[in-house]
């Protein structure tokens, strides 16, 4: 019984020293720009921006709020009771799971939502993947499953990625698109092509962009700009906003679209607009942002998706970013109703499109 105590009395002691160091690191270590950098290779479309902002360590950090994840709040995260469990334990709505066939075996220009942050967009002849999750990716928890549409898809050219988190990059998926489709270019922020290269074969050309930078496409008639929002990369222990997470504006066929991939609110959205101020299709993530103390910095609120739009003065409001994956504390249900709540205060219902999973529309 002694040798059993005294080996739990020096696990607690260990996990004491564990969790001090950690809260003496989160007390210690601040991001703080020192620095900037793009890809010298493309073309930056803000006149006056100085690039990407890095740390003394070289970390990419965020303009307007630099952040970096503190285990202190993962732990009070950890160790806290949801004030809404019981309400989320009985929301069972869930989203609807439609056919894609029609629209992957169509030609006409238009956008499919895959569910989460993941899109079909068709536009002037060209296939574009934002953020592909096909199936049930490792270590996220499904609300609903949704059949991996890889056989049904009969081109891919672009697969545009906003950041390194397994719910937005996963290998899988990865590795699935370029097996099928050994000429589909990929695309993500400043040193992407490091996580990417083992994953995708070598006719699969890969590129990376830093903040307001145009990637260099093989079709004229499409540009697509990488654009800061306000989050964070990390896909181990140590790799801490190594690779640059980031949105998207694709233009081509004079539709003009906005990715926002995971951001927390900022004047980023107001800055979207100054460059590109015809934005029609705002796609924008309004789940996973409870509880606030965690989520704020890096998810949107419902209300702050609004808020967004109006900022970027779009034209119409797609969100994504619920309905598919258990992530955070809200109910299922509770982000599209608070999304379309805040939209009907603000005389905004109009400019909703929400759509059901596997739902798609054509450009008009």
């Amino acid at each position: 019984m002694k040798k059993l105590l005294k080996i739990i009395g020096a696990v607690l002691i260990l996990i004491f020293i564990l969790i001090a160091g950690f809260v003496l690191i989160d007390a210690n270590d601040r991001a703080v720009i020192v620095n900037y950098t793009s890809n010298e290779n493309l073309k930056t479309v803000k006149a006056d921006w100085k690039g990407t902002p890095l740390d003394e360590k070289g970390r990419f950090v965020n303009h307007e709020f630099p952040y970096l994840p503190r285990i202190t709040k993962m732990l009070r995260w950890a160790l806290s009771t949801n004030p809404q469990r019981e309400e989320k334990l009985n929301d069972t709505a869930r989203l609807p799971v439609l056919d894609p066939t029609e629209f992957l075996q169509g030609e006409k220009d238009g956008v499919l939502w895959l569910g989460h942050a993941s899109f079909f967009i068709r536009l002037n002849g060209k296939n574009i993947m934002l953020d592909p999750i096909f199936g049930e990716p490792r270590f996220l928890t499904p609300l609903v499953t949704i059949p991996s549409p890889i056989d049904l898809i009969k081109r891919v050219d672009y697969v545009f990625l906003s950041h390194d988190h397994r719910d937005h990059t996963d290998e899988n998926t990865i590795r699935a698109i370029a097996q099928k489709f050994p000429d589909a270019k990929f695309f993500g922020g400043l040193r992407m092509e490091e996580l990417l290269k083992d994953w995708v074969q070598q006719s699969n050309e890969l590129q990376s962009a830093g903040w307001y930078q145009q990637f260099n496409l093989s079709d004229e008639n499409v540009k697509v700009t990488f654009l800061p929002v306000r989050h964070w990369c990390r896909r181990g222990l140590f790799d801490t906003n190594h690779i640059l997470w980031g949105g998207y504006v694709i233009e081509g066929a004079g539709k003009t679209i906005y990715f926002s991939g995971d951001s927390g609110f900022g004047s980023h959205y107001k800055e979207a607009a100054e460059v590109f101020p015809n934005i029609d299709y705002f796609l924008i993530g309004i789940g996973a942002y409870k509880p606030r103390f965690m989520m704020e910095e890096n998810h949107n609120a419902p209300d702050e998706a609004v808020k967004a739009f109006t900022d970027a003065k779009a034209k119409t409001l797609v969100p994504m970013h619920y309905g598919r994956f258990d992530m955070a504390d809200e109910p299922p249900s509770e982000p599209l109703k608070l999304l379309k709540e805040e939209a009907k205060k603000q005389g905004l219902t109009d400019k909703l499109k929400p759509l059901v999973l596997n739902e798609s529309f054509y450009f008009e």
